[in-house]
Order: structure tokens, then sequence, then C-alpha cells
């Protein structure tokens, strides 16, 4: 894996207004399916920098690493450990730590690649350069956004093929650096808060023209401001004194009102006894429903059955905005329908506009009729 010092760009690039157009017999070179991805890319960045904003997502707080040697009641000198979290730069790139990378003040910082291991192998072609910092003032821990090479691969030769051990890596890797600066200024610009200290959201919907955001200058965004002393003591990390927040919506959510419908009880206001329905009845049945909780809406927004082969002739609701309201149904009971309306218990069923249900069970049975008495056979009387 090698690191792009050249090719990554260091400042926003907003070229976006071009792509490649592809017709049949087109020559097609690596530079048209280059700038199909980096157009793609390029508007996902404008867009997160128009509507988004840049600053932290999540996570990637700073920590002092535990010093596990003298029974670990210290910390590390020099050290410190960036949390995995996901950070939107401030050229709209999308800077994703999966794992804890430890980050020694006296570097300038380490490279990575999303994805790499989170076990962090030392270079072995070169070492750290240890650079102690002169502590006049509070560290800087920041991170930016950095593509990088990987899968180098074989190349063909070009000419007489003498040179035939050449490589170029095939992929990009979206990576990032993480630096330790000093002398660095945080935003000059206030947040946006209201009276409380707490921030406005009405903001956000307030004024009549609004500017486009400016280009940054820094790719940097700052996760922490770290205190040492001339050992390398980690006397104080602050996480909150120059880290800018991004509003994310990934914890947020709610959950509607319920609309669940409890049934108490199935009355008739004829005095019907509805557990002794006979099959063949073709006189309208009128019955009330009472509900204890939950609303119903008014149909056809929800609706009421009672099985196979009894029409519901009238369904009202009374109250459908209340809860105890009163149900109006008048019913049928036909047998000669299809599908025929079977002996047996039935429950009534009540659905609502979003789908759910409340069951009353065994509201009303269906008796089958008695069987008529069969009549002897007549004898004939032999002359």
């Amino acid at each position: 894996m090698k690191t792009s010092t050249s090719c990554a760009p260091q400042t926003c690039d907003s070229a976006i207004a071009e792509r490649p157009r592809y017709f049949p017999r087109q020559i097609i070179t690596a530079d048209d399916l280059s700038l199909d991805q980096e157009y793609a890319r390029n508007a996902r960045r404008l867009h997160n920098r128009m509507l988004h904003g840049w600053g932290v997502v999540c996570g990637a707080k700073v920590c002092p690493v535990p010093d596990t040697t003298g029974g670990g009641q210290g910390y590390q000198p020099w050290q410190v450990s960036v949390c995995p979290g996901y950070i939107l730069g401030p050229c709209g790139d999308e800077i994703l730590i999966d794992c804890c990378k430890t980050v020694d003040l006296r570097t300038s910082g380490t490279n990575a690649a999303t994805g790499d291991p989170c076990v962090q192998m030392p270079d072995p072609w070169c070492s750290d350069v240890f650079t102690k910092p002169v502590p006049t003032g509070p560290l800087y821990v920041a991170v930016k956004y950095k593509q990088i090479m990987a899968r180098p691969v074989r190349v063909q030769p070009v000419g007489c093929g003498c040179d035939d051990t050449s490589c170029e890596y095939s992929r990009w890797r979206d990576g990032y650096e993480i630096g330790v600066l000093q002398n660095y200024q945080c935003s000059q610009t206030a947040p946006d808060l209201d009276a409380a200290g707490n921030p406005d959201l009405n903001l956000l919907v307030r004024g009549d023209m609004i500017d486009c955001p400016t280009l940054p200058k820094d790719p940097w965004v700052v996760l922490a401001v770290v205190n040492v002393d001339a050992n390398g003591t980690i006397q104080s990390i602050d996480n909150c004194a120059c880290r800018r927040w991004v509003v994310s919506f990934g914890n947020f959510w709610w959950a509607c009102h319920s609309t669940q419908v409890v049934i108490q009880n199935f009355v008739s206001n004829a005095g019907v006894d509805f557990q002794n329905l006979k099959p063949d009845s073709k006189t309208p049945l009128t019955a009330k429903v009472h509900i204890s909780a939950g609303t119903l809406a008014q149909p056809p927004a929800s609706a009421a059955s009672l099985g196979q082969g009894i029409t519901i002739k009238n369904f009202q609701v009374a109250a459908p905005t209340v809860a105890g309201q009163d149900v109006t149904l008048t019913f049928v009971v036909e047998s000669d329908t299809q599908p025929a309306a079977l002996p047996g218990f039935r429950n009534l069923t009540l659905k609502n506009v979003d789908c759910s249900i409340a069951i009353f069970p065994s509201a009303i049975q269906v008796v089958a009729d008695a069987a008529p008495p069969a009549k002897a056979p007549v004898k004939k009387k032999v002359k």
C-alpha cells in the first residue's frame, strides 16, 4: 500500500460540469473512465458540503492510551488514541475511521486506509521520526481525507520489453491522515446558539437570501485539543473546544401514536341472540360494538368483517377521533351466497386505516338448521 502525495487533492475540487458521453465504436481511455468516477464523486462531495456542511458526524473521540505496565494506573506519555468515527471533510469527503488508531504526539501523525487491519504494523522500510514539540501551547489532533493507492499489478511492457517488471497500482482506497498540528486557529465563527446556549434550529429557516458556503482553505477537521508537559505527560484532552459537529439523523427516530383498537363488548340493540343465528337468516341484524381504547377512522378507511358468508350491510363509526367510541354494524347472514355461511363461531375483526386490527373472539355463532325428521316409507297394499 502506498500513500498518494501528488495525486490526492488537497483543496476542494468542484469540477462536476463534465462527464463522459459514450457512443458506438468509441475508443475509451483510462481518462474517460476516471472522469466518469470523478464526476460522481465530485457531485457527492458538493452535495455533502452544501447540504450537510462539514465536521464530525459521530464518534472520533480522542482518548489517552492506558499504560499496561506497572499495574496499569497511568497513561502512556506522548500517545493518544483516536476512536472509530465518521467525519465529513471541509471539501465534502467522507472519512471513515473504522479502527482505533494510536497517534504519537511527537510525530507528524499517521496515515491509514479504511478497511486496514486494526492491528497497527510498523513500517519495515522506515521508522518513525520523533520531533519533541516545545510545550509552549496546546497540540491539535486533526484528520483529513486522503486517497491511498493499493493493489499493485504488473503492466505490459512498452517497446522492446526490456522493462518488463514495472508495476502500477490498480486501486484507489479511501483513507485519511491523522495529524498533530501546532499553532492552529480554531474557527472564530460562533455556533448558532439560542439564548439558553442550545443549538438554535430556527436559524435554518430564517432570513431572505442565503449565500452559498464558501470554499474552505484548510482540509483539516480538528478532533481534540491536547495539552502535554515537557515529559510528554498528558495533562488534558478537550474533545469539544475546537471540534465542529454536523447535524445527524442517525440516532434520531420517533414512534407514531398507536391506533390499536380494543373491543370491550359486542351487543345487540334488539335483543337478538347472536349465538344462535340461522344460516338462512335474511333479516338485517343491528349490533353495537363498544371500543374501550384506540380510534377508528370513518369507512372506507376502516373495515369490519364477520367471516365468509356474512355480509356487512352497514358499518358506521360514531366518533372517529375519540377513544371509547361506538361502532354500529348491520349485517345479514346469507346461506345462498358463495361461499355459504358455514355453521360455527365467528370472530369480529375491525381493521383500521394503518392496518392495525382488533379481534373480538366468538362474536356470533351460526348454527345449522335442524334436519327434518325422516318419513317412514309407505307400504303398498297388495291386492
